[in-house]
Parts: structure tokens; C-alpha cells; sequence
């Protein structure tokens, strides 16, 4: 299968904490099925799990598929010598950065400061050299940075940000003329398939979600040029991911047993053109 579908977090498997982390972010309901926390053998097996399968969570993997397939083909003759992911959470897509553009240097934006101290003693951990992780608000960015960026990532954070246009104008500052944004976030008014997640919601979110055109257009008007844009968690990713959100509320056993047919399924989503989708992709280049 093409490399840009392989599994994603795998270097994580000696911290299982960050898949509990990451569950409960996603629903209350999966919260409290964390209150115990697993030892020995089962601990074991997690970590095993881990490091086979990655981040056992369809919506991250299909996030980071649509965000490498981007980035890998979608930036080209453009020399990147720095990086900033805004929004960097516990690093995982700085330490993919770095490793990308081994000749930059990528800083990891975070206001989390739990997620900032892993993310910090994770990359001494790996032995990545290339990364500054910081405390960091997209909302209130230092503009004084002569050496501008070259690219920005920014994955699922606009939907948490009430005044999303001034962080776009933020980030069309902080980059260098010809520089790189990529965005991923959820869209607005998403059909479900099954009928028990239609009320579903994330509880953290400000805005609903976006719709592509609405993203395009403002990003035009901001002054940024070849927008493309991408439907993601199409029919497959959908399905995928709506299957994987309702095992969790079964029980995790359950759901890591069915999780490595649904990640097939999800990898369908990349392969076909989506004519809709709950979450949109977009690269933009700074013209102006």
C-alpha cells in the first residue's frame, strides 16, 4: 500500500497515556471509561498495539492522511527552511515536519501546557534537534520574527478560535512572501449516516465547522492565492470513522479488534474523489 497511508503514531507506543488522552478528548462518553488505569500484561499489550497500529483513532489517521498527501505533493520548488505548527498539541505533526525538512527548523505552537511539557521531553526522546516547541497563542503571535515562515500547519484548531479571520491574517503575516499554509477543520452542517450520532458534537468547538468556499474565499481576501481545497472524511471516512466512534462507547477491546478493517475502509477516502465531506483540507500560497 502506498507509504502515505501507513499507520501514524506508532513512535508512541511506550506512551499509551497519549491514546487515553486523545479518547477522552474526543467524547465525554469515552472519558469515563478511562478511570482505571491498565498495568502489566495489559499495559503490555497496549504498547504492542500501539506500535503496530499507531494512533488507533480513525479520525486522526485520517487527518494525517490528507495532511501528508498534501504536503508531500502539494509543495514544490519552494526551499522550506522554517516551519511552524500551530496548534501542536503533543508533537506529532512537528516531529513528522521535522523529519520531512530535515534541513529546517519547525516550531510547535501550543497553549497547553500539559501537552507542551510531553511534547518537549518526547522530542529529547526521539532525538529530534530540529524542533523548538513553545508556548504559543495563534490569537496574540509575536509579528516581530524577521525570519518568517516558509510553511504553516494548522490542524482542527479554527473550529475551537471565536475570531478564526484575524488568526488567517496572523498567519499570512508570519509568512514569507511565496510561503505555504495548510489547514485542516471540520465543515458546518455535517450529515451523519447513522442516526444515533446526528446530535453528536465536540464540546470544545466555538464554531460548528467551516464550509470550503467560505475558507477559500476568505483566504483570497486576505491575500493568499492557488487555494486548494479538499473534502475529507468522505463516504469511506465517514463510515469509518462513525463505526469507530460508536465501538469505543462498546467497550475498547471490541474496538481495537474491528479497528484495523475500519482503517482500510478510511484509506478508501484518499483514494476516491469526494464530492462532500465533515472535514475540509486546504492548501494556500501567500501572494501578496
Amino acid at each position: 500500500m502506498n507509504s502515505k497511508l501507513t499507520m501514524f503514531g506508532s513512535e508512541y507506543y511506550k506512551h499509551p497515556e497519549i491514546l487515553m488522552d486523545s479518547l477522552e478528548e474526543m467524547s465525554g462518553e469515552h472519558k469515563k471509561k478511562l478511570k482505571k488505569k491498565t498495568s502489566g500484561i495489559i499495559l503490555f499489550l497496549e504498547k504492542i498495539y500501539l506500535l503496530i497500529f499507531g494512533i488507533p483513532e480513525i479520525g486522526f489517521q485520517v487527518r494525517s492522511q490528507y495532511f501528508r498527501e498534501m504536503i508531500g505533493s502539494g509543495i514544490k520548488n519552494k526551499k522550506i527552511n522554517k516551519v511552524l505548527d500551530a496548534g501542536s498539541g503533543i508533537g506529532i505533526y512537528s516531529f513528522w515536519l521535522s523529519k520531512k525538512f530535515k534541513d529546517s527548523v519547525v516550531d510547535g505552537w501550543e497553549i497547553d501546557k500539559t501537552k507542551l511539557e510531553f511534547s518537549k521531553k518526547f522530542a529529547k526522546e526521539l532525538n529530534i534537534n530540529n524542533t523548538n516547541l513553545l508556548y504559543g497563542d495563534v490569537t496574540k503571535p509575536s509579528l516581530k520574527n524577521k525570519n518568517k515562515y516558509d510553511l504553516i500547519v494548522n490542524i482542527d484548531v479554527l473550529e475551537h478560535i471565536d475570531n478564526f479571520e484575524d488568526v488567517l491574517k496572523n498567519f499570512h503575516k508570519l509568512l514569507s512572501k511565496g510561503g505555504y499554509l495548510f489547514i485542516h477543520t471540520p465543515q458546518k452542517d455535517q450529515k451523519r449516516i447513522f442516526k444515533s450520532l446526528e446530535n453528536w458534537h465536540h464540546e470544545g468547538h466555538v464554531h460548528e465547522g467551516f464550509s470550503p468556499s467560505e475558507l477559500k474565499k476568505t483566504l483570497i481576501k486576505i491575500g493568499f492565492g492557488d487555494v486548494w481545497t479538499r473534502e475529507t472524511f468522505g463516504f469511506f471516512g465517514k463510515l469509518s470513522w462513525e463505526l469507530n466512534h460508536m465501538l469505543l462507547t462498546k467497550g475498547f477491546v471490541i474496538s481495537g479488534i474491528a479497528y484495523p478493517f475500519l482503517y482500510f475502509i478510511a484509506c478508501l477516502d484518499l483514494l476516491v474523489p469526494n464530492r462532500e465531506g465533515l472535514g475540509t483540507a486546504i492548501l494556500a500560497k501567500k501572494i501578496n
